[in-house]
């Protein structure tokens, strides 16, 4: 009998054993059909085991392969549900997008027993075209599956799909890299994502006509999960390719080719490369908030390469994945900083969010974790339930510009703990509307999150949250509470219900500023409806010393109706702290420039009005920004400016817009500016004035302008400033000085700048003796120079001619024709 017991329990433990291995194991599968590895077959990578143990942290931290091929390929992107099980996107697709691929997946991993390592996997769905953004919650999981953002539902939560896809949003551009990606829940309760740089989108709900539809060309967008409304928050950068959210709400994004880290807020213009723009306005757009490259300078195409000098500032210029770390399982000193993998670096690197006047610095920290590996490529950070993070490392040899082919076979998921983490064991949606809202207090603001989240769903579906609204009002009240405890409870008491317009208006007044300047951003959004709101609003642009809350109002304003935003915009003009802080300035013009359509006159006052300098020279640009401008109020404008700061900088803003359009007719009252100026103006005011009476057409400007031009004893800036104010004039520069200019000094002298700005001059002048000119000096040129000249020498057939005997008799070297000046023989 006792054998028989025995017998009976090994072979219980036989298929206990059995059943564990098959849920680990037998569900790995081959390549979906029609997937190959097009990567060199030579190129082989570790094994996920051997990169493991590759990978380095700093001291006290763990690493363990949560997942990796055959288990997962191509991981992209990921999320949690509300169980911290991770749901995530294969792509197979890339780089080749097919409007009849089906071979993208989403897959669902659990990690039953907390050892840092999948326990069970399962294929959600299998029929993704270009997969590359997901986001689980509201009853099913959101795709960014290319050109189109679709809703799976899964409402009985029994990991099968409820029905086919729908299209939520289509129109979204089609690209191999540029697509959607990092979807994340933000605090008040719609869906973020970001788009890089392609042919402009315009996004828009399914069937609906261009009028109804968003244009976009790159930048962060958000959208409402229950109406399915779109509006655009960020404008710019080139591939932004991640995103998160601070303990304040701030939102944070990680960007690839030009600066890597910006502070987004809702209607700002960010950087894009110099010669890409949309908006003719905008003037100025913000910088990156990072006061550090991830690359040693140079071009960032060079940051491809791994060398030393690229390895000690980071790694290389592309960024994939952010992470703000409000996790609990990591010590205290990583809270708040941020992470993001850093592509060609294989590394993740971390910078500290130092708060700076309205906005905040980002300070290089040390690299986190070093692939050391020349096939890891991070593409997601996240941290989970437990406080751990999680790293998605898309594992190929080429990086996305490559054409040695695709590694489709790979593809590892990492977690990093410090210590061991405690378990996480449960399921939110299990819990009560109290319990959720106790978490609001919890250190792990992943659970907070999705307390939210889940507390917005119940109250759109219609139950009682009374009880929950009590509870978060008494955390939101309690004056022990900490400006972070009060956002959470804000930020939730407005999804379900509990936080009503007249109560928003009641925290202006509140002594927290984190608590004012969101009470400004949520009534802004809501539209307000009684009748003193904006007159509230208006109050607190004139009172509010916080350099934030003004931030806030600034990009709330671009909400309202032109003519609701002539008071809250005089009040942040009433100050005067925000001169040496660019992005409240520029934030603050971006709301001011639309009012020009409103009312022109009142629009010319706030150059008056306004202490700030930059503001006043881009109302008086804006002002004159036509190709025939109405500049009698503009002249008159700038005479009765307040100091002679003021008024250089509006006249810089006026030289600006008529440079761009052309010369113009004097303005009547421009014959006293100039002697006002004469009289009472600094030296660059009156060569500012000197430039502008050359465009108006007065000869002793002209005269004046060229005697600068000869004058060689001046800085060779003025000269070039003076010759290229002359150049906006017809027939004020002639050939023959134009030759005189280039045939002047040596390669080594002051005059090279000189002569790089006539050599450009040149091109649009025809005349033959030119090339003889060039040819004479072309062998004392620099080889800046040499390249000018021949840029002239290829403009015409008769000038060809003379540069090819020049080419015979080796006055030029074969190897200064560059291949955009072999195009332009080939054409000739």
């Amino acid at each position: 009998m006792k054998s028989n017991l025995t017998m009976i329990c090994q072979c219980l433990l036989v298929l206990v054993i059995a059943h564990e291995l098959s849920n680990r194991l037998c569900v790995a599968d081959e390549l979906p059909a029609g997937v190959t590895n097009t990567q060199n077959p030579a190129d082989i990578s570790l094994t996920p085991q051997q990169s493991l143990q590759k990978i380095t942290v700093p001291k006290g931290f763990n690493v363990t392969l949560f997942a990796g091929e055959p288990d997962l390929r191509r991981p992209i992107a990921f999320d949690f549900d509300d169980r911290g099980r991770l749901w995530v996107v294969e792509n197979y697709a890339h780089p080749v997008w097919d409007k009849d691929n089906q071979s993208d997946r989403v897959l669902i991993f659990e990690d039953t027993d907390n050892d840092g390592s999948f326990d069970t996997r399962k294929v959600f769905w299998d029929k993704g075209r270009y997969l590359s953004a997901i986001a689980v919650g509201h009853g099913g999981v959101w795709l960014g599956n290319t050109p189109e953002l679709i809703f799976i539902a899964d409402r009985n939560a029994d990991d099968v799909p409820d029905g086919p896809p729908v299209t939520v949003l289509d129109g979204f551009q089609i690209s191999s890299n540029n697509v959607l990606n990092n979807f994340h829940w933000g605090p008040d309760g719609w869906l973020y994502g970001a788009i890089g740089l392609a042919q402009k989108s315009k996004i828009g709900k399914p069937q609906s006509g261009d009028k109804q539809r968003t244009v976009m060309t790159r930048g962060l967008w958000r959208m409402d999960p229950l109406s399915h409304e779109f509006e655009v928050i960020a404008d710019g950068m080139v591939n932004p390719w991640g995103a998160d959210f601070n303990q304040y709400g701030d939102l944070f994004t990680t960007n690839t080719v030009i600066g890597h880290l910006w502070h987004i807020v809702p209607g700002m213009y960010c950087q894009r490369r110099a010669t890409e723009g949309d908006y003719q306005y905008v003037y100025e757009r913000i910088q990156s908030n990072a006061n550090h490259l991830h690359w040693g300078g140079g071009a960032w195409t060079s940051s491809r390469e791994s060398t030393e000098l690229h390895s000690v500032a980071g790694g290389g210029h592309a960024h994939c994945g952010a992470m703000v770390y409000l996790g609990d399982n990591w010590p205290a000193k990583y809270r708040g900083a941020l992470f993001t993998n850093n592509l060609h670096g294989n590394r993740v690197n971390s910078d500290v969010l130092v708060p700076h006047d309205s906005t905040y610095v980002a300070e290089h920290a040390d690299d986190f974790l070093f692939g050391n590996d020349p096939w890891f490529r991070g593409l997601s950070i996240k941290y989970g339930p437990a406080g751990a993070v999680f790293v998605s490392d898309w594992h190929d040899f080429g990086e996305c510009h490559d054409s040695d082919g695709s590694h489709r076979s790979s593809g590892r998921i990492y977690r990093i703990s410090y210590g061991t983490p405690q378990p996480f064991q449960g399921n939110l949606q299990k819990m009560t509307n109290l319990e959720l809202g106790e978490l609001h207090v919890a250190t792990n603001e992943w659970l907070v999150r999705h307390a939210r989240r889940i507390l917005h769903e119940r109250h759109v579906a219609g139950q009682d949250m009374r009880d929950v609204q009590g509870l978060l009002t008494k955390q939101f009240e309690l004056s022990s509470s900490s400006s972070v405890q009060r956002l959470r409870a804000m930020w939730t008491l407005k999804l379900v219900g509990g936080l009503s317009e007249q109560e928003l208006v009641r925290q202006l007044s509140s002594e927290d500023e984190h608590v004012r300047r969101w009470a400004v951003r949520l009534l802004a959004e809501m539209g307000p409806t009684l009748s003193d709101t904006h007159a509230e609003l208006a109050k607190l642009a004139r009172s509010e010393s916080k350099p934030t809350v003004r931030l806030a109002l600034a990009s709330a304003v671009q909400r309202f109706a032109l003519e609701d935003r002539a008071p809250i915009l005089s009040g942040l003009l009433s100050q005067d702290d925000h001169i040496d802080d660019r992005f409240l300035t520029l934030m603050i013009w971006y709301a001011l420039e639309p009012m020009i359509e409103l009312n022109r006159t009142a629009f010319l006052k706030y150059a008056k009005t306004s202490e700030n300098p930059l503001l006043s020279q881009y109302v008086v640009r804006r002002a004159a920004d036509a190709a025939r401008p109405h500049l009698d109020d503009v002249v008159d404008t700038i005479l009765g400016a307040p100091n002679g700061t003021i008024r250089k900088h509006m006249l810089r803003g006026l030289l600006s817009s008529i440079t761009k359009h052309g010369a113009q007719p004097m303005p009547q009252a421009w014959k006293t500016m100039m002697a006002q100026v004469a009289r009472d103006g600094t030296q660059n005011s009156q060569l500012l004035v000197a430039q502008l009476s050359t465009l108006f057409g007065d000869r002793q400007s002209i005269a004046a302008l060229r005697a600068l031009v000869d004058n060689d004893t001046l800085l060779i800036a003025k000269r070039v400033y003076a010759l290229e104010s002359l150049l906006q004039v017809p027939d004020a520069v002639t050939v023959e000085l134009l030759h005189s200019l280039v045939q002047q000094g040596n390669a080594a002298g002051d005059s090279e700048g000189l002569r790089l700005a006539a050599l450009q001059a040149l091109i649009n002048r025809n005349d033959e003796t030119t090339p003889s000119v060039l040819l004479q000096k072309y062998a004392e040129y620099s080889d800046a120079a040499k390249q000018a000249a021949i840029d002239v020498l290829v403009t015409r057939q008769e000038y060809v001619k003379q540069m090819l005997t020049a080419m015979e008799t080796d006055v030029i070297d074969k190897a200064d024709i560059s291949s955009f000046a072999l195009q332009q023989l080939r054409s000739s």
